[in-house]
């Protein structure tokens, strides 16, 4: 079974219901590897549900519409007649020269190539076309700075400390601000937990002490 072949029958179109059933069966007996398709007459009629006249009728329309074409064979010894070799349209489709298709490939890589010799300045503009070196665009300096002024990392444990802190004021109870570390009061200052007046009021500063 090819599902290449099967899926090409099914794409055919202006064929009638009973000789597009053929040309289904024949996709579902092709082989992908050798694009060998050589079923019986008499299997075709069996498992089309046709007589092999009428089988004969629908492959003869196949053929003449450029569907599929026939191979008689016969043994070279007994010159016994085989089975019909079936050859698929999509068997006949020529691929594409893959030798021409590389060649065009190389020639767009080369007329790409950049010349290592010294850039001759522009005749009108009297200066080098060559960008400058390791120059750092203005836009690229102020997100280096932003980056450099980003919020400090905090460990799970810390914004948890942090937290539970921020929901016992909040709900009313009061804390020894001396206990606290001070990068967990930087962490309530960070994320917002707190209002500065609150902070404040609780003595949460992050400056007030040197505790970790």
């Amino acid at each position: 079974m090819s599902i290449e072949a099967t899926n090409w029958a099914f794409s055919q179109r202006g064929l009638k219901p009973a000789a597009k059933l053929v040309l289904v069966y024949l996709a579902d007996c092709h082989n992908r590897h050798t694009k060998r398709c050589d079923p019986s007459q008499a299997l075709l009629a069996s498992e089309c549900e046709m007589s092999r006249a009428s089988v004969n009728v629908h492959l003869k329309a196949l053929e003449e519409g450029g569907f599929i074409r026939r191979v008689q064979r016969s043994n070279a010894k007994t010159k016994k007649q085989k089975s019909t070799l079936y050859v698929l349209g999509c068997d006949e489709e020529k691929p594409q020269n893959t030798e021409k298709a590389v060649s065009r490939i190389q020639t767009r890589e080369k007329a790409k190539a950049v010349s290592r010799k010294r850039a001759i300045p522009c005749p009108e503009n009297g200066g080098s076309r060559v960008q400058t070196s390791r120059h750092e665009p203005e836009e690229n300096q102020k997100r280096t700075g932003r980056a450099t002024n980003a919020a400090p990392f905090f460990t799970a444990d810390e914004r948890s400390e942090a937290k539970q802190i921020a929901d016992h004021i909040r709900g009313g109870g009061r804390i020894n601000a001396a206990a606290v570390r001070v990068r967990v009061r930087s962490c309530i200052a960070d994320g917002a937990l707190l209002s500065d007046e609150e902070i404040t009021k609780h003595g949460l500063r992050a400056a007030e002490t040197q505790n970790c």
